[in-house]
This record gives C-alpha cells, sequence and structure tokens, in this order.
C-alpha cells in the first residue's frame, strides 16, 4: 500500500501517450517572468550595433565618425541605465578575502586601476581641457564592457549577433556596388578607387575591420548551429563579408580574419581543424589571384618584404609608432591625457626622427595621424606606462582564461567561449598595426565580447 501512495502522489510520468498539454505549457511560460530592462537594454545596444555601422550625416564636417559617435555614446548610456538603473548588480570584486589576487577579480581589478590612472592622466595633462572631453567619452565607452558581463548578453546575445551581422552585410553589399560603379550613395572625393568603397563605414580600413570581425562571428556560428537554416545563412554572411574584403584589399584585415578563423577552428575541432584551415587558406589565395587589385596589392606587399622596406610594407606607420614612444619616454608615468595623440603627433615625430636620424614621412595624401595606428602602444603614450601595462595584463588574463576554457571540452558554453575568443583574437591581431577599439564600428562588439569573456570566466570559478 505505501509503495502505490507513493505512485499516486507522483503522478503519471510524461509519455509519448500523455504528453503535457499546451495549456500547461503555456501556464508555465506565462510564470517566467519578461526581464523588461535586460530586453530594453539589449535594444539600445543593438542600435548601438546597426548605427555605429550604418549612420552616417554628408551635412557635417565629420560626415561618418562624429554620428557614429554619437549614436554609440548616447545608446550606450541608454543600455547602461536600463540594465543597471532597474536593477541589482553584481560586484566584481565579491567573494572569500584574498581571492580578489587571481582570476577574474585580478583582471577585473587591473582594468578599474587602469582606468583610475587614465582618469588621473586627463586631469594632470597639458592639454587638460582636451583630454578631460576625450576621457567622458572614453569611459561612456567603457560602459560597454560591464554591459556586456551582465545579463543582458546571457538573454539577449542572439538578437545583438543578428544585429551586428545585418549591419556588417548591409555595408558588404554596398561596398560591392560601389567598386562596380553601380551605387554610390553619397559623394566622395578619393584618391583612387580603392578608398571609394568604404559603404556606409566611410572609410575603408574600418569598414575592412568590421567586415573582418563579422567574417568570424558568422563562421561560429555556421560551425555550432544545429539547426540548418541558421547555418545557411551564417555561410551565406561568411561568404559576403570575406567576399567584401577582397574589394577592399586592406591587409591588417585578413590577417586579423586569418588568425581568427584558425583560433575558431583549433579550439572546436582541435587536430582536425588543420584540413578545414588549410582549405580555407587555399581558398583566400584564390581569391587574391583572382581579383586583380588584390592581387597587384598582394604583389606590392610581397616586393616591399624583398626589398627590405618595412616602412612601405606597414603603409608608413613607423611615424606614429616613433611619435607614441616618443610621448612615453617625455611623459613615462603619466603620458600626455587620453585624446591629445593627434595633437602632440608632428612635435614627437620630429623628436624620433632627430633621435633616429632618419626621416619618417609618409608620402601619401593623409599624411598626418591622429591614431597611433596600434592599439598597444597608445595607451602607453596617453596614459602613461603603468597604466598601459595594467591594460595589457587585464586582456592577457582574459585572454588565456577564454583559452584554457576552450581546451575544456566539457564546458557546456565552450561553443560561446570559443567564438568569444575567436573575436578578440581578431581584434588583437588587428589592434597591431590599426586601432580597433578606438573606432565604434569595430570597438562595440570588441568590449561586448570582452565583457561577456569575464562573465564566463568568473561564472566557472563561482562554480569551481
Amino acid at each position: 500500500m505505501s509503495k502505490r501512495r507513493k505512485t499516486r502522489a507522483r503522478g503519471p510520468a510524461p509519455s509519448r501517450e500523455n504528453p503535457p498539454s499546451r495549456a500547461g505549457a503555456r501556464r508555465a511560460t506565462a510564470a517566467t517572468p519578461v526581464d523588461l530592462p535586460a530586453s530594453a537594454a539589449a535594444v539600445c545596444l543593438a542600435a548601438v550595433l546597426v548605427g555605429s555601422a550604418l549612420v552616417f550625416d554628408t551635412a557635417s564636417d565629420s560626415a561618418f565618425d562624429a554620428p557614429k559617435r554619437l549614436v554609440t555614446l548616447f545608446g550606450t548610456a541608454a543600455a547602461a541605465f536600463a540594465a543597471f538603473g532597474f536593477s541589482g548588480w553584481t560586484n566584481p570584486f565579491a567573494g572569500e578575502r584574498g581571492s580578489v589576487w587571481k582570476g577574474a577579480r585580478l583582471a577585473a581589478l587591473l582594468a578599474a586601476a587602469a582606468a583610475g590612472l587614465t582618469l588621473f592622466a586627463a586631469a594632470v595633462s597639458p592639454r587638460r581641457a582636451l583630454s578631460l572631453d576625450a576621457a567622458r567619452a572614453l569611459f561612456l565607452t567603457l560602459l560597454l564592457v560591464p554591459l556586456g558581463a551582465s545579463r543582458v548578453l546571457r538573454s539577449r546575445g542572439g538578437l545583438l549577433l543578428g544585429a551586428f551581422a545585418a549591419a556588417a552585410s548591409v555595408n558588404a553589399v554596398v561596398s560591392f556596388l560601389q567598386a562596380r560603379g553601380i551605387y554610390q550613395p553619397f559623394p566622395l572625393v578619393a584618391r583612387g578607387d580603392r578608398e571609394a568603397t568604404g559603404a556606409f563605414a566611410g572609410n575603408v580600413g574600418y569598414l575592412a575591420l568590421s567586415l573582418a570581425l563579422a567574417a568570424v562571428v558568422a563562421l561560429g556560428v555556421a560551425v555550432a548551429a544545429r539547426r540548418t537554416a541558421v547555418r545557411a545563412v551564417a555561410g551565406a554572411a561568411l561568404l559576403l563579408c570575406a567576399g567584401a574584403l577582397l574589394v577592399n584589399r586592406n591587409l591588417t584585415s585578413f590577417s586579423a580574419l586569418i588568425v581568427g578563423s584558425a583560433v575558431l577552428l583549433f579550439g572546436w575541432y582541435g587536430r582536425r581543424a588543420a584540413l578545414p584551415l588549410a582549405a580555407a587558406v587555399l581558398l583566400v589565395v584564390v581569391g587574391v589571384v583572382a581579383y586583380r587589385p588584390m592581387r597587384e596589392r598582394a604583389l606590392g606587399a610581397i616586393g616591399s618584404i624583398r626589398a627590405g622596406d618595412w616602412d612601405q610594407l606597414v603603409s608608413y606607420r613607423t611615424a606614429p609608432w616613433a611619435a607614441a614612444i616618443q610621448m612615453a619616454r617625455d611623459r613615462p608615468l603619466t603620458g600626455y591625457g587620453p585624446g591629445t595623440f593627434q595633437a602632440e603627433f608632428v612635435a614627437h615625430r620630429l623628436e624620433a626622427e632627430i633621435a633616429s636620424k632618419r626621416r619618417l614621412v609618409n608620402p601619401l595624401v593623409t599624411s598626418t595621424y591622429s591614431e597611433a595606428h596600434c592599439d598597444y602602444l597608445q595607451p602607453f603614450a596617453e596614459a602613461g606606462i603603468p597604466a598601459g601595462l595594467l591594460v595589457l595584463g587585464s586582456a592577457a588574463l582574459l585572454g588565456a582564461a577564454l583559452a584554457r576554457r576552450a581546451r575544456n571540452g566539457a564546458v557546456a558554453d565552450r561553443a560561446e567561449t570559443v567564438l568569444l575568443l575567436a573575436l578578440l583574437a581578431a581584434g588583437a591581431t588587428a589592434a597591431l598595426t590599426w586601432f580597433p577599439f578606438q573606432r565604434p564600428i569595430t570597438s562595440v562588439p570588441l568590449l561586448l565580447a570582452a565583457g561577456r569573456g569575464w562573465r564566463l570566466w568568473r561564472g566557472s570559478e563561482e562554480k569551481a
């Protein structure tokens, strides 16, 4: 009797003959509360991803960069207010006593210390007004990191991936049409046909970097998705973005795509990735050889290597690199303050020429620089050596943690971990000779990915 009563208390087991009713399923779904703040924040971030890629204003002096920054700053502030203003948040340093000096908490502590030193550098900058203004915009943009670590990406990550891929695909199509002379949405005064294919990004370099990041994302979705339709859409986006990279002929972006794809494939397949990666590289080579403008661009790079003309190979970036190093030498503790590189470039380039006894001149029309064209050098020049080391240390800890998680096939979110690692690896590669963390079209997805990666790392430590 006792066994029979226990069986009745449990009720009939669900089976194919007696499935749960639809009404019961609807009641269970209705009982789940809707997270309106997270949904509102996700909508704002989706608008930022689309706006930073597509918004422009030809009536303004800065037709592309200024409108995109405006959308990014206001959208990020609105998303942060929606996500954090109506609900509780988690202290990133919470935990047992002494544990703050290791793992994810240590990475957050290093990043917070770097932010504090950057603010101090702005306060003591010789160009204080300019630097404080740049610092305000910088700290608003950095809100993307805690937003990435919040519940917004955990619950609405698919929406944001779709928005990023869709915006990149629109730019890729427009770039194709521009290259063929079919459609030019705005009049441009360009030095060559390559400079006139920047679509709504405006600059071919910015566009190419965003396309490389979108191609890595599309590859990750195509590899990990279970539904055939999703794989097909991701594959189409991958081919579209990769094809547009050929049109724009940007070697830095190709390097970022190759590194990101290699990290993704090896992280997902392990040693078995050698064959598909070789096939992908072969496909890229075939595309380069078949497309004459890209073939000429590649042959020019090979010629520069043979001649030992490294300055021409890196598009005369040695001048801003030398200026950034000179700025760090002049003010090693605090730098010149965020946002001051453009104002200090010429003077410090001349100092670097005198010290090295060689000219560092760009013979192209664009002969000045507002960025160091290396995201590893600019923090040292603008915020000082301690802040630069803290930034690199925090980034290295995050990358190493994601790499360890990617090697562990037992984690439930392995596909997401591998994709985040590949995306950040592509951004880190591009940062060697460009500045993807300083332009909204590329910094938004990268900072969100960094925050989400930190959250996965922190979550694994909490479970351990």
